[in-house]
């Protein structure tokens, strides 16, 4: 279990071996920052360190919206949490999990990726009122079509080396990630209010994680690759950008260098 606060996380990882009922150390806590890449090659370092094998990386964590803020390596925060740290750290435990093959990459999106209806501004240089890099790949949606992007490029690369990479869509799901790090007291009211709303109409987190589940676990997904899910089962309602071959690799091309995995790409 890789989070960002290891106190918290600890308490869930003893009930998961309770309820388990699991030998105590194969469920361990690694911290993990991921808008911070320095803390995601420490974490990627323990786990190479500590792991044997990898079987299956889930990409979850998230952000949903607060205030803007950049990175510890100036850019979005945003972007930064929700693709980036993931970015990384998938090359960075790839050996890993081409060792461990069959294995699997799912990378958790949203339907929110088809509110992206512009072309990408990957533009490097900052904005005169801000220091922000590249200050064009910002907030929830671009962020979310950047994990399926990702998705697709990882797919065709790792084809032959026995690691099958997907994305999906969990639901509308009353998980409070909307309404964390706000402090403007008139959003915080109205956020309250959406989060409210959500426990009446939205999934509960149980419920968004049987597509996970099943993408991980279903061994009739050994050799399915490229695709998305929601509603446990692959879903055609991916937008065009979603879609785009060319837009995936200038993503892959430039989120590398934001990386520094790469020398800037023109």
């Amino acid at each position: 279990m890789a989070c960002i606060d290891k106190e918290t996380a600890e308490p869930i990882a003893e009930e998961i071996r309770q309820k388990t009922a699991v030998d105590p150390s194969l469920v361990s806590v690694v911290q993990l920052d991921l808008s911070d890449l320095d803390s995601v090659r420490n974490c990627s370092r323990k786990i190479c360190a500590s792991e044997p094998k990898l079987d299956v990386l889930i990409n979850d964590a998230g952000v949903g919206i607060g205030p803007v803020k950049t990175s510890k390596q100036g850019y979005d925060y945003t972007f930064a949490v929700n693709h980036l740290g993931h970015f990384l750290l998938t090359h960075l435990l790839l050996g890993l999990l081409k060792k461990s093959r069959p294995s699997r990459i799912i990378n958790v999106s949203s339907m929110y990726h088809r509110k992206v209806t512009r072309t990408l501004d990957f533009s490097r240089e900052p904005k005169p009122e801000s220091d922000m890099k590249y200050p064009g790949l910002f907030g929830y949606p671009t962020s979310k079509l950047a994990q399926i992007l990702h998705t697709n490029i990882l797919a065709k690369q790792l084809k032959e080396h026995g690691v099958v990479a997907n994305s999906m869509h969990p639901g509308y799901v009353s998980s409070g990630i909307w309404y964390t790090d706000i402090h403007n007291k008139f959003v915080i009211i109205f956020m309250r209010f959406f989060g409210w709303l959500s426990t009446i109409i939205g999934r509960t987190p149980k419920d968004a994680a049987q597509t996970a589940i099943y993408m991980a676990a279903d061994p009739a997904l050994e050799k399915v690759s490229g695709q998305y899910f929601e509603n446990v089962a692959i879903s055609d309602q991916l937008s065009s950008f979603a879609k785009d071959p060319e837009l995936a690799q200038k993503m892959w091309d430039v989120s590398s260098e934001m990386c520094g995995l790469t020398k800037k790409v023109e």
